[in-house]
C-alpha cells in the first residue's frame, strides 16, 4: 500500500496511528518513548513537534533494505529495564497496553495475541503449557493459537538474552531483512518465558493493505478509547 508517507501517520478516526500509540503507552506508565524512523522521517518529527515527549529518535539509514529485526537492534542500548514494543502500523488504544502491563510490575514478557484461524501472511503463535513455544510467519497455521498483533511488553529478565540474540542475528549472521519475531522465536525455543495475552476482544489491527485501512476506519475506530 503506497501512501507517500509513513504508515504511522495514517488518520484513524481523527487521530494518527502514532498519536494513538503514544497515548496508549503513556496510559500504561511509559515515560520515555523511542521511535525508530527512516522513510520520510521529517514528516514524523514534524507531526510530533507539538507533543512534549520526551522522544528519542533512532534513525535507520538502511530502512529500504532492512526490516524490524534491524530496527529493534538499533535500539538495543536504550532497552535495559524492559520495554513495550509496537510496529508502527498497528492501531490500538490503552486497553491493550494496560492489559499487557498486567496488575503487577513483575517484569514478565507478554505478547498480544488475537486467537483464531491464521493464513500464511499472519505472524503465528504456537503455545504449549501456557507459554509461547514458537512465533513466526513460517509456522503451520493448523498448530497456531492465533496471530501476534505486533504489540508486546518485554520484561527486564529477558532483556540481556534478547539483546545478545539481536546482536548475533545482525552482526554475526547478517540477518537484517527479517522480522524481529525471528529473535523472539529463538528465545522461546531456548526456554525463555513469554506468555500470550488474549486481545481478541479489543479493537486493534495492522494496516498492510487497503482493506485493512477500511476495516480500521469503519470497524476499529468507533471502538477506540481516545
Amino acid at each position: 500500500m503506497s501512501l507517500g508517507a509513513p504508515k504511522c501517520l495514517i488518520d484513524i478516526g481523527g487521530t494518527s496511528i502514532i498519536r494513538r500509540q503514544v497515548a496508549a503507552f503513556r496510559a500504561a506508565g511509559v515515560e520515555r518513548l523511542i521511535l525508530v524512523v527512516g522513510y520520510q522521517q521529517d514528516q514524523v518529527r514534524r507531526h510530533l513537534a507539538d507533543d512534549p515527549g520526551p522522544f528519542t529518535f533512532v534513525v535507520n539509514e538502511r530502512y529500504a533494505e532492512t526490516n524490524t529485526i534491524y530496527s529493534l537492534y538499533l535500539t538495543r542500548e536504550h532497552c535495559g529495564e524492559g520495554f513495550f514494543y509496537a510496529n508502527g502500523d498497528v492501531v490500538f488504544d490503552r486497553q491493550l497496553t494496560q492489559r499487557l502491563a498486567g496488575p503487577d510490575s513483575d517484569g514478565a514478557t507478554r505478547l498480544a495475541v488475537k486467537p483464531g484461524r491464521c493464513g500464511q501472511e499472519e505472524v503465528k503463535v504456537i503455545v504449549a503449557d501456557g507459554r509461547i513455544a514458537r512465533i513466526g510467519k513460517q509456522l503451520d497455521p493448523a498448530c497456531a493459537l492465533g496471530e501476534f498483533v505486533g504489540v508486546a511488553r518485554f520484561g527486564r529478565e529477558i532483556i540481556p538474552a534478547f539483546r545478545d540474540t539481536l546482536t548475533r542475528c545482525v552482526e554475526a549472521e547478517g540477518i537484517v531483512g527479517d522480522h524481529f519475531e525471528q529473535a523472539v522465536d529463538r528465545l522461546c525455543v531456548a526456554g525463555h518465558l513469554a506468555t500470550p495475552v488474549d486481545v481478541g476482544d479489543l479493537p486493534c489491527g495492522e494496516i498492510d493493505f487497503a482493506e485493512d485501512l477500511r476495516h480500521a476506519r469503519e470497524t476499529i475506530a468507533p471502538r477506540l478509547i481516545a
